[in-house]
């Protein structure tokens, strides 16, 4: 059980980082790239949180279906597809796709995720595995900040959407490698 726990920890972690990377950066990127303006910015993220929050319950359902494993690589794969598209998007038409995209990915990994961590312990001890848990994704999230923000300053941008996708692969590579899951 350790062991599975361990894993799990460490890909969400990993997809915390993926995700967390293009965090503080984006808007800098979406100003600088694009003739955009504060508020297609904040149109952007709405279009992926939309699109997140409406599909995260049919994804638990798919979840129920096709198993967390599976959904939660196919959400991963996704999203470090979106990842690597930021460097060829070229316009704000390009970005919406993208950011519907990452809403349709976030959605699948989100209700995968928690059920991997469910089902790690049906005893007892749920409440401290999920603490464990989120503790570590969230950790992972606020490190990208900073991460993000040195690559971004020294490498530029595409440094960071690349390191989101290999953060991303590496995640889908040890799912698709586990046995423990």
């Amino acid at each position: 059980m350790r062991a599975r726990v361990s894993l799990i920890i460490t890909l969400g972690s990993l997809s915390s980082l993926g995700v967390g990377l293009l965090g503080p950066i984006y808007p800098i990127f979406v100003l600088n790239r694009f003739s955009a303006s504060v508020i297609d910015i904040g149109m952007l993220l709405t279009v992926f949180g939309f699109v997140s929050a409406l599909l995260k319950a049919p994804a638990g359902k798919l979840v129920d279906v096709y198993g967390a494993k599976k959904i939660f690589f196919i959400g991963i794969a996704l999203g470090a597809l979106c990842s690597l598209t930021y460097v060829f998007a070229f316009s704000l038409t390009h970005l919406y796709i993208v950011e519907f995209l990452f809403g349709v990915s976030y959605a699948l990994q989100s209700p995968a995720r928690l059920a991997l961590i469910m089902d790690v312990n049906d005893v007892g001890g749920r409440g401290l595995i999920l603490g464990i848990f989120e503790s570590a994704y969230d950790l992972a999230g606020a490190v990208a900040a900073l991460i993000a923000a040195v690559i971004a300053s020294n490498f530029g941008f595409e440094a960071v959407f690349y390191a989101c996708f290999g953060c991303q692969i590496l995640t889908a590579i040890l799912i698709l490698k586990s046995k423990h899951i």
